[in-house]
Formats: C-alpha cells, structure tokens, sequence
C-alpha cells in the first residue's frame, strides 16, 4: 500500500495503531502519522468475487454437462470483480492530515 500523504509504501507488518469497524480498516502511517482508512466496500466485491469463482468452478466441475458454459461465465464474473476490487481496495483512503503538516 502506498500512503496518499508522503507517498511512501506502507508495509502491514509497520502499522501498529489499528481501529477494526467490520471491514472497513482505519491506521495511521508509521513514516507521516497520517490517518488513512482501507476502502470497505471494495473488500466486500474482493470477497464477493472470490466466492462466485469458487460457485463458478463448482459447477464446471460437479454439474450437468451442457452447464460447464455457465459455469465458466460465473468464473470469468467473479474473477474480474474480484481483481478490479483489489486495484480499488489497495488505494487508501485519507481521512485526515498529519499534524503540523501543509503540503497542499
């Protein structure tokens, strides 16, 4: 992840202060001390992408023969909701500015 702030790479192992609503993720940058949150709605699509590759799959594998065209429908779905997700879901949000700083 990158911060939006000082433009540094944010590894998870570096963030210590973590607030946990559900899906939605808020820290602060160890290097700026800018607060910045993970965009909940793009983990959902993640998950939710993930599932339907798995159903997708599931049904190429165990359905009826003529359903393998369904099935890969439903995994070409889910893959790419799932991958255009976690493009989103890697772009942090910024909630509020560091103090003392003004770089805008």
């Amino acid at each position: 992840m990158k911060c939006p702030c000082c433009e540094k790479v944010i590894r998870p192992a570096q963030v210590t202060e973590r607030e946990n609503r559900g899906l939605n993720v808020h820290f602060r940058c160890p290097h700026c001390g800018a607060r910045l949150a993970v965009n909940g709605r793009a983990t959902r699509a993640k998950l939710m992408g993930f599932v339907l590759l798995l159903s997708g799959s599931g049904v190429m594998l165990w359905g009826p023969q003529a359903s393998w065209v369904f099935g890969l429908m439903v995994c070409i779905a889910g893959g790419v909701l799932a991958f255009s997700a976690r493009r989103k879901e890697l772009k942090l949000q910024w909630l509020d500015k560091p103090d003392g700083s003004d770089k805008n």
